[in-house]
């Protein structure tokens, strides 16, 4: 009597049709390997990347924090100690607060005119509204004085033309319109 295990059987069948159909088709075998690298190599890129951008952020902003100290041409330190976001902060503040001339918004070292940079261009600003202000209201007025005057001027010669002619004219009966 054979004892034949049909488990053992199957296994071996399915592993010979395996290793058959692997050995008989290189290209199967070749595709399967390009595949897991192509995957690979994706996962890699994407997770270096990330980590690159996350090394140069993080050393652009330790660079503007880093501290400093300026040297002379001998290689001593002269002046206190800073950095590149305290340089900054000063060059930006400093640039509002530089003494100007009133007049032209150059820079000066006059003690007697001058402005801050700040003042000199909130000055220009407020002038030129001010100016297409006045310009309008100029000229709303010079409207309204003409239209005065021209119904001031129709008045006085209906008037004297009232007083020359004792007739009703169709003007005067409301008949026709004035050309006034």
């Amino acid at each position: 009597m054979l004892n034949i295990n049909e488990e053992d059987v199957k296994a071996a069948i399915v592993k010979q049709a395996a290793d058959e159909i692997l050995s008989q088709d290189d290209d199967l075998s070749g595709l399967i390997q390009a595949e897991v690298k192509r995957r690979v190599d994706a996962i890699f890129v994407a997770r270096a990347e990330q980590q690159l951008q996350d090394a140069v952020d993080a050393a652009v902003k330790n660079g503007f924090d880093l501290e400093y100290q300026r040297v002379n041409s001998w290689g001593q330190p002269e002046g206190e100690k800073t950095s590149i976001r305290k340089q900054l902060d000063k060059l930006v503040s400093g640039y509002w607060s530089d003494r100007v001339d009133p007049r032209s918004g150059k820079p000066t070292d006059s003690s007697y005119t001058h402005t801050t940079r700040a003042e000199f261009l909130m000055t220009q600003i407020c002038a030129e509204n001010f100016s297409e202000e006045m310009k309008k209201h100029a000229i709303n007025i010079a409207g309204h004085l003409k239209d005065g005057l021209r119904n001031q001027m129709g008045t006085v010669m209906d008037q004297m033309l009232n007083d020359l002619f004792r007739v009703k004219s169709l003007q005067d009966q409301g008949q026709v319109q004035k050309p006034y």
